[in-house]
């Protein structure tokens, strides 16, 4: 056992004392707790005698081995306690020129225990306060500090400052600032309570603890505010006399003024397919009716173009219409994906191809699990599916609680057995410890979709769809809605599912139940079939082909370590940017699930790829001589190029000869047939 960090690293950070008074402080902390510190007595003999009235100030190594000792004692488990509400329970605070210092003790029979220091340095602000408002501010912050301890108990709030007792009274009238801390404070029940200084355990926290090194100044970080400068104009001047010393447009110009064109310098090379429409006016040369912009003057002149934040087709006209240089689409490009302000607002990225699960070996081995609801009535559905057959479990809950959804479970588990897997999101009863135990006991494996991405279990998202249609049909037509689920599931569990062409209670039960209808197994049982595996694959793939196509689906080029902006889940404004400004970082990816990382706060998120945006460096744009060819000047702009993948550039527009039939029925995709394995044996004609 060893005490938190976080509870004892005011103290770990404690600088040795320079001063006598500094010294006696530091004594006094140490005396408060000294019953439960070991030959307290001889350990601290060196630091008392510094304090004695005729004693010179020398710190030396004795003094330094002693500190340091005590140091360790004082945040040995043996002086720290557990707390307790049902105890006794003060909060010392206090204030120095520097720091603010906080000590939490509960009484054990009448004797102090420390549950945890802590300490802040004040800011350059903070530091130019009164004296009083420094107090204040130190009852204030160490409350918040420590408020996971003191919320819904009354506790004692020590000050060593008399006049706090009059301002935080109900009937106080403090300054502005004061008065703001003082709401702050209404959320805690507390009495402050003055006790001179000498008897002030928090003053060495607020006088020793070292101050955090400053952060350096970082003007690209979004912490800070950012620096602005306007991008300066570029008039023809200026063009003109860096036109003059760029050593590619000299040459050039010397071709041009010769009339004799230079194949083998590797220089020209990026002009030579533009040499007829090459010309020069004074030291500028032009290509046609555009300028040709030097070297040097082309990353302003991309600024310049991504005023007021245009996308790439926008930024493309505006500055084709008035300038050249070979390569310029490309830095247009890497211009815009390099603008942290285009990024966040942009469009999300295409979701990536789908991955179909494939049919598991036997009934109830992998189910999905969701809620559905609150209804009308305060009700939810707990919809319980299984993979293999689509056989449905439906209970109603009143209460969501984990406690509350385990019974449920156990009563279909006692009926049906315990899964393998269940598949289900990240509701508060789902991830909660008490039903990750319920599941672990049983040998059941939890597979969590991706957070903010419904479509990972989309088995039991449709079903709900189901259901809810029936939901709307029984209240609008104001029926019983229980009576009516039960009627519906009766109706589904002897249905053939349209994907494995069998009921659900047939590859469940391995029969079908009788409904109201009649049926031949009335008079027989007919012979089994296994065609619905290869039902279930054509289906699936029909599917994933048809529906990749639809959502235009694409492989993500993300990898570990990229960084990227997260899309925002919370709803926002009209002017809410799409994507937030953090920079995160991928630290692993699992087909589209992404795992992502905020370098600042370490905080780890989970997101489909489709939810991040990546960030693509700008800092290229001066290296884009030498590539470019005749299809940046293309009147066709790359987001005006669309292909269909399911069609071959030399087939027909129309797979079908009738005319009539509509647009989207002619382009569908073509079935995909195959002898199944059973008739592997036969020899089939044709």
């Amino acid at each position: 056992m060893s005490p938190a960090q976080d509870k004892i690293i005011a103290i770990r950070t404690f600088r040795p004392p320079s001063t006598k008074e500094e010294v006696r402080s530091f004594l006094g902390l140490v005396n408060y707790v000294g019953s439960f510190i070991p030959d307290l007595a001889t350990i601290s003999f060196p630091l008392r005698e510094l304090i004695k009235d005729k004693s010179e100030f020398k710190w030396e190594a004795n003094e330094q081995n002693a500190f340091d000792q005590i140091m360790g004692l004082l945040g040995n488990v043996n002086t720290l306690s557990h707390f307790d509400p049902k105890l006794k329970t003060r909060l010392v605070a206090d204030a120095s020129p520097v720091g603010l210092g906080a000590v939490l003790l509960q009484y054990l029979e009448g004797s102090p225990k420390v549950v945890a220091y802590a300490s802040k340095s004040l800011t350059d602000t903070e530091r130019r306060y009164a004296q009083t408002e420094k107090e204040a501010l130190a009852l204030v912050w160490a409350v918040e500090r420590f408020r996971i301890y003191l919320l819904g108990i009354r506790f004692e709030l020590e000050t060593d400052h008399k006049p706090l007792e009059a301002i935080f009274s109900p009937n106080s009238s403090p300054c502005i600032r004061i008065e703001r801390w003082v709401l702050r404070m209404q959320a805690f029940s507390y009495d402050v309570v003055y006790r001179k200084g000498k008897s002030n355990i928090a003053d060495p926290l607020s006088r020793l603890s070292r101050a955090p090194e400053s952060e350096a100044f970082d003007p690209d970080s979004d912490v800070y505010i950012r620096s602005v400068m306007e991008v300066a104009a570029v008039d023809i001047e200026e063009l003109e006399s860096a036109s003059a010393t760029d050593p590619v447009l000299c040459e050039l110009r010397g071709c041009l003024n010769r009339g004799i064109w230079n194949y083998t310098s590797e220089l020209l090379k990026p002009f030579h397919a533009f040499r007829n429409e090459l010309g020069t006016v004074g030291n500028l040369i032009v290509r046609g009716s555009r300028l040709i912009v030097p070297t040097i003057l082309r990353p302003r002149m991309l600024q310049l173009g991504h005023e007021g934040h245009p996308g790439r087709t926008k930024m493309q006209q505006r500055l084709r219409s008035t300038c050249w240089w070979p390569g310029m689409d490309e830095s247009i490009i890497k211009t815009v994906d390099s603008c942290a302000g285009c990024r966040i607002v942009s469009q999300a990225d295409r979701p990536e191809p789908m991955q179909r699960r494939k049919l598991p070996e036997a009934p109830w081995i992998d189910l999905a699990m969701d809620f559905l609801g609150p209804l009308p009535s305060g009700d939810h559905l707990l919809v319980v599916i299984d993979y293999f057959s689509r056989y449905k479990e439906v209970e109603v809950l009143r209460k969501i609680t984990a406690t509350e959804t385990i019974d449920r479970l156990e009563s279909i588990f006692t009926r049906l057995g315990y899964p393998r897997t269940i598949t289900l999101d990240n509701g508060r009863q789902f991830v909660s410890t008490e039903f990750e135990q319920y599941c672990k006991q049983r040998g059941i494996v939890l597979n969590r979709t991706t957070p903010y991405w419904p479509q990972e279990n989309g088995l039991v998202e449709r079903q709900n769809r189901s259901l809810v249609k029936r939901l709307k049909i029984s209240q609008a037509l104001k029926q019983d809605w229980k009576r009516d689920i039960l009627t519906y599931l009766s109706m589904y569990y002897s249905t053939p599912h349209s994907t494995t062409g069998k009921t659900p209670s047939e590859l469940m039960y391995g029969r079908n139940v009788r409904t109201k209808l009649p049926s031949l197994a009335d008079l027989g049982t007919a012979v089994p079939s296994t065609d619905y595996r290869d039902r279930d694959h054509q289906a699936k793939e029909k599917g994933k082909i048809a529906e990749d196509h639809r959502r235009g689906a694409k492989p993500s080029s993300l990898e570990i370590g990229d960084k990227v902006h997260i899309k925002r889940t919370i709803p926002g404004n009209k002017l809410s940017s799409t994507f937030n400004s953090d920079v995160l970082t991928v630290t692993a990816k699992r087909g589209p699930r992404t795992t992502i990382q905020n370098d600042e706060t370490g905080k780890v998120y989970e997101r489909n790829s489709s939810h991040l945006k990546k960030i693509r460096s700008g800092n290229d744009n001066q290296n884009d001589l030498g590539r470019a060819d005749e299809q940046n000047e293309s009147e066709v702009l790359p987001e005006e190029r669309q292909e269909d993948p399911l069609r071959s550039d030399d087939s027909p527009e129309q797979t079908s000869t009738d005319q009539d039939e509509p647009a989207s029925e002619q382009r569908r995709v073509p079935r995909l047939t195959r002898v199944p394995n059973r008739f592997a044996d036969y020899i089939l004609d044709g």
